[in-house]
């Protein structure tokens, strides 16, 4: 048993009410207090099926609650810098979703907030922590060697059709949304994580279905792209595709092939992940747990042990800054139709 948890408050009512909020009432390492959405009413509704006694739309009353330790910031990309920093000054731990922020510039007023203040910071990449994506990093790093071409190849249906799904933030490319914020930074963080540094990137992005219905029935404008393309080019040589069609209308679980000079990493859509060196035949081991929730959870449980045993912050701010500069060139490279290289980071805590 936990005897001392991380009395935490959750702003967002869409990921943070869905995924971040339920794991936080399950785990013994932390106590919810409150929660935060734009709309009172939300606000209100999720702090009473949590059993909380506050859900408010007013930032500065969620961060005034007494005994406040730590704030989950799971709300519109665009809103990430002025909550984390707010968060931050007030002497809070800082768990920032995915990416840290709009742009690099913006990412590092996170980190240097949270390194003034001297709290705990992590960022959200709980993808990397699905038991399928650990086992791909985990092999990669033990077989692969140089990388050759690497390939990560997602087809989801939930935005196939303007019904499919209703128009949030999320079709907002104003607010931050689109399916580079909602997965791309997720590949990235992963290959990032298993391999070289991303030398250079080239992209292109797509709107497939233009209208989405809203919440009351009108049809709205989506202006964040639902698919992606993205080329990579690896520091020492190799390169890679990102790819992610979120209209398919057949779906297809995540494809993960890493070839290098050394051996091969396969991750198949049935959750089998498949290995070998070069000169052997490939070995497969599986099916592995897919589960987001799970995978958050380890993100949950990293963060509690950063700020009551002071381990490393787990994915880390500097995991953030690296992903959020490539993420930036992606953005370029769409809009230039050229080859980008991302800014170089550094970060010293």
């Amino acid at each position: 048993m936990v005897n001392d948890p991380v009395k935490i408050a959750v702003a967002g009512g869409g990921y943070g009410a869905k995924v971040a909020l339920p794991a936080y009432l399950e785990l013994e390492e932390f106590e919810p207090l409150a929660v935060w959405s734009r709309r009172p009413e939300r606000a209100q509704e999720m702090a009473g099926q949590a059993g909380l006694a506050l859900g408010t739309s007013d930032f500065e009353e969620l961060l005034a609650v007494p005994g406040l330790e730590a704030v989950h910031v799971a709300t519109p990309v665009i809103t990430h810098v002025p909550f984390a920093v707010a968060a931050a000054e007030r002497g809070l731990h800082v768990l920032c979703e995915k990416p840290l922020a709009d742009d690099l510039a913006g990412a590092h007023r996170i980190a240097a907030a949270i390194r003034s203040a001297g709290v705990v910071g992590a960022v959200g990449f709980e993808l990397r922590l699905k038991e399928t994506r650990r086992r791909v990093i985990a092999r990669a790093r033990e077989v692969l060697g140089r990388p050759r071409m690497v390939s990560v190849s997602l087809v989801q249906t939930d935005h196939a059709d303007a019904s499919s799904r209703p128009h949030t933030w999320v079709h907002d490319a104003t607010m931050g949304g689109g399916r580079l914020q909602g997965y791309g930074v997720h590949d990235l963080d992963m290959l990032l994580e298993a391999l070289p540094p991303i030398e250079a990137v080239a992209a292109a992005t797509e709107i497939g279905v233009t209208m989405r219905t809203s919440d009351d029935d009108h049809l709205l404008p989506v202006t964040a792209e639902d698919a992606y393309a993205i080329l990579l080019r690896f520091r020492g040589g190799g390169l890679g595709v990102v790819n992610l069609v979120a209209t398919a209308h057949h779906d297809r679980g995540d494809v993960i092939e890493l070839h290098g000079d050394e051996g091969s990493v396969r991750l198949d859509a049935d959750q089998r992940v498949w290995w070998g060196r070069a000169g052997h035949e490939l070995q497969c081991e599986g099916p592995f747990d897919n589960s987001s929730t799970e995978a958050f959870k380890r993100v949950a449980r990293n963060f509690w042990a950063a700020i009551r045993n002071g381990d490393p912050p787990d994915p880390s701010l500097e995991e953030g800054l690296r992903v959020q500069a490539v993420f930036d060139a992606v953005r370029i490279a769409d809009v230039e139709r050229r080859w980008v290289h991302p800014e170089p980071v550094t970060l010293v805590l």
